[in-house]
């Protein structure tokens, strides 16, 4: 359903399926001209059998890229834990200590850990000095606790350009951004809300520029955030039985190509 030009009646098994997309009836008129399924806030709908899914699309884009995390943006991460409601001194931590998982050097930041502080804990093991491969990875870094991981893990990637799609990240996301403050942040999903999508440039522009981000302000943001869907997505599906006594959920991140899909991990949940 991500590529597919025409609208499918039957699986690769042949079974029947009705295929509905359930945006309002004032939706982008590409979700109304063209079956591909694309990133939305709201599900479309599946059914198969007596099985009814809802499929939620959801783009990596919209999280923030650990692996390119530098000090430039150092700042707008730790603005995002706070919002998460982290202490500050643990979202310095974190971050210090992100930025030092990631470089290649056994000088730590301020806050940060490197080899010394990992050879210290009961089970000792050494810091990845290079970019994270999954992203349960960074439940390894000083700081991140389990509690912390899981709810942190659907705000973050690593995947993707590390640019923020301003489309669909929450509130908390855009803070991420350079020169975004929380008046900036809430002035866009508030555009969201009543528009649905930011379409171009020209629109950008007269978001940012009651907030003074005009000119060489507004070129430099432009190098943070994008309204573009990348070539990766998660899509958490919620399937039940007519009687709803059987309920099953599964997540899947997927690469998009120009004609194939490739599955990059499942989780079942």
């Amino acid at each position: 359903m991500l590529l597919q030009k025409e609208q499918k009646k039957e699986t690769q098994s042949g079974s029947s399926v009705k295929l509905k997309n359930t945006e309002e009836q004032d939706a982008d008129k590409k979700h109304k001209s063209n079956v591909v399924w694309t990133p939305s806030e709201r599900p479309y709908s599946l059914k198969i059998g007596d099985r009814s899914c809802k499929i939620f699309i959801s783009d990596e884009g919209a999280k923030i890229n650990v692996n390119k995390i530098t000090n430039e943006t150092k700042s707008g991460f730790i603005k995002v834990l706070i919002a998460y409601k982290l202490e500050e001194f643990d979202a310095e931590i974190i971050t210090d200590s992100i930025l030092d998982w990631l470089d290649e050097d056994d000088l730590h930041h301020v806050n940060g850990a490197e080899k010394q502080y990992y050879d210290t804990l009961p089970e000792p093991y050494e810091p990845k000095n290079g970019p994270f491969e999954t992203i349960e990875e960074l439940a390894l870094v000083r700081g991140v606790t389990p509690e912390i991981f899981e709810l942190l893990r659907e705000h973050l990637t690593i995947y993707g350009t590390g640019k923020i799609n301003i489309n669909f990240a929450p509130k908390e996301v855009l803070l991420y951004v350079p020169m975004v403050t929380q008046e900036v942040a809430e002035a866009i999903v508030e555009f969201r809300r009543k528009h649905k999508i930011i379409r171009n440039a020209k629109v950008l522009k007269e978001i940012f520029r009651p907030f003074g981000i005009i000119g060489a302000d507004f070129q430099k943001i432009i190098n943070y955030i994008t309204i573009d869907n990348s070539n990766y997505m998660t899509i958490n599906s919620i399937s039940s039985s007519a009687d709803n006594k059987v309920n099953n959920s599964y997540r899947v991140l997927v690469q998009k190509g120009i004609d194939f899909c490739r599955i990059i991990a499942t989780y079942p949940e």
